[in-house]
């Protein structure tokens, strides 16, 4: 079972060409298909106190990067913030913040903090409070400069150069996906069609789980998707998803693609809207679900196309609602 969810995760975690993320020490950066970067600077992994550092990037020679502070945790102490790096005030940066916060900072402010931590060891918001630990921001930083293809210009984080910024390509267009038709639901099954959990094998456990309805929902006329749970841990449903005919003929695995190129039928904690023909699905990496994914797919009438993902690849505190996107598209 374990085993199991750790191939699910590094599955759907996979990226494509343009679409990527990695983790430096105590930073890690996610960079969706249209060169929008985030870079991501912890604190000691603690339950208590969860400050961090966001670096916000859009692709293109003019943007700029947005950086966020962020302090939360559970101690409500309302401590007036003093930031400090390894100690020492950086030059202009003085929020008027107390306390949890979030703090958005000037364009002038983000240029003075970036330079303080290139070579810095921490980052102090608020004195008593755990630090932003600032092992591997350099290594983050020139590897987002990289992904957006800005080393060697005056446009770069760290990998500054001599190259002018109209060197640096414009984004990429954002990919469009089309839902099918939306069709009625009416007439549907209430149970999968006979056979079907024999031909999960050895996906699914031998045993039909108790007093439980399986995802069923016409897709297009004459295709019927079927979703069956198969396991069920301490804080994932893994499920098992196939297509039929109106009548439960013609069994086949659904194709859900990843953006590495490869498809399943296996996904987590899931749903499925039909009036927007959209499965979703959300990956828990632990119990506290501070890491792991976001998905949606499409159904374009004679396939699922991915639509969205959100992706935390380390597990440092961070709640979902705060993850990077890995993939966008509009949809029409």
């Amino acid at each position: 079972m374990k085993a199991m969810i750790l191939g699910l995760l590094g599955a759907m975690m996979a990226t494509g060409v343009q679409a990527a993320s990695r983790s430096f020490q105590d930073w890690t950066v996610v960079c969706d298909n249209t060169r929008e970067c985030s870079a991501f600077g912890f604190s000691e992994d603690s339950f208590e106190d969860r400050p961090f550092l966001h670096v916000r990037r859009s692709a293109g020679a003019d943007a700029a990067p947005v950086i966020r502070l962020v302090l939360a945790g559970e101690s409500g102490i309302p401590t007036p913030w003093a930031v400090r790096v390894d100690g020492k005030p950086v030059p202009g940066l003085a929020p008027k913040a107390e306390g949890d916060a979030d703090v958005v900072l000037t364009p002038i402010q983000a240029t003075a903090l970036l330079a303080a931590i290139r070579n810095g060891q921490r980052l102090t918001l608020a004195p008593g409070r755990s630090d932003v630990l600032l092992t591997g921001a350099s290594a983050a930083l020139r590897w987002m400069d990289d992904q957006q293809q800005r080393a060697g210009t005056v446009t770069a984080l760290v990998a500054k150069g001599g190259k002018p910024a109209s060197t640096v390509p414009a984004p990429p267009s954002v990919p469009l996906v089309r839902p099918g038709p939306a069709v009625s639901q009416a007439g549907l099954p209430d149970k999968l069609p006979p056979g079907m959990r024999a031909q999960l094998g050895e996906d699914c456990d031998t045993q039909p789980p108790k007093d439980f309805s399986p995802i069923i929902a016409r897709l297009s006329p004459g295709v019927i998707l079927f979703g069956e749970r198969c396991y069920l841990g301490a804080y994932n449903e893994i499920y098992a998803f196939m297509l039929a005919d109106e009548q439960g003929g013609h069994i086949r695995p659904a194709q859900i693609p990843n953006l590495d190129g490869f498809s399943t039928n296996l996904l987590m904690n899931v749903s499925f809207d039909p009036e927007t023909q959209t499965l979703s699905n959300f990956e828990k990496g632990r119990g506290i679900a501070d890491c792991g994914g976001v998905n949606s797919w499409i159904w374009d009438g004679k396939a699922f196309r991915v639509s969205d993902q959100t992706e935390m690849p380390a597990c440092r505190g961070l709640s979902a609602e705060a993850w990077p996107v890995l993939f966008r598209s509009r949809r029409k």
